[in-house]
């Protein structure tokens, strides 16, 4: 991603001795990182989250929002059973031979993309009133697979090819505080909006001549990056604002 310098308003890097200043964001501001560090630039200014929260196709479901899928994110080592089981280029499928039965993973090529909003603050009412990001509000990659024998398979395949820890995540702090004014009678919060990595595909198990089931798997994972003392992923931090309560996204689907 490249940022021109007349897109850039301020840049501020925390001290390593003293708790940072506050730094205080406007309705229309977004943090992101660069160069080391993180910016605030302008929302129009940010053509990807001004297109995605304008355009008419939502981006992809996170991890999770499918309740017939399995989803692991590594916090316990378990997968998390949602409901009842029931790179930019192709990589080559993966053939598994027991018991006279093939599995074979059939890989789709790798998308990126803005994710959905995830929520760092709580929701407030604007009287006008001024929030911050909180501490505990948490984000990480996932594994998601139609049934849980999969898993295992999936996650070794994943990781060898993608090089990612899957059970990695991250958590937002108080430590790095940004602040910023809700107006008079609407409900704000402050949202996060990662830039996710998503690999697919599906597995098959069967056995030659004969006949197989396939399973459907999904991967997302984050990189990290610094934002002050705040360590989270890389992606958009900005203010969503809306008149209602339960306050829906500004990106994506469903309430905050």
């Amino acid at each position: 991603m490249h940022f021109t310098p007349s897109l850039l308003l301020a840049a501020s890097i925390a001290s390593v001795a003293a708790a940072p200043a506050p730094i205080q964001i406007g309705v229309d501001d977004v943090i992101l990182h660069g160069n080391g560090h993180f910016m605030l630039m302008k929302r129009e200014d940010f053509a990807e989250l001004e297109a995605a929260r304008n355009s008419d196709k939502m981006p992809p479901a996170p991890a999770g929002h499918d309740d017939k899928l399995i989803t692991y994110t590594g916090k316990d080592n378990k997968p998390t059973f949602n409901g009842n089981e029931t790179d930019d280029s192709p990589r080559q499928p993966l053939s598994l031979h027991k018991r006279g039965t093939n599995t074979i993973i059939l890989p789709k090529p790798n998308t990126r993309f803005l994710g959905w909003d995830v929520q760092m603050s709580a929701v407030v009412k604007g009287a006008p009133t001024t929030i911050s990001v909180s501490q505990g509000f948490t984000i990480g990659n996932s594994i998601t697979v139609g049934v849980s024998s999969m898993l295992t398979i999936v996650k070794d395949y994943l990781s060898v090819t993608m090089s990612t820890d899957y059970s990695r995540s991250w958590s937002s702090i108080q430590t790095q505080t940004f602040m910023a004014p809700v107006p008079a009678g609407k409900y704000g919060a402050f949202v996060s909006n990662a830039w996710t990595t998503r690999a697919s595909g599906n597995v098959w198990t069967g056995t030659v001549g004969g006949g197989g089931d396939i399973v459907p798997y999904q991967a997302d994972s984050f990189s990290p990056k610094q934002y002050g003392d705040m360590s989270w992923v890389d992606g958009v931090i900005s203010l969503c604002i809306k008149d209602t309560f339960p306050m829906p996204r500004c990106l994506g689907a469903g309430t905050l």
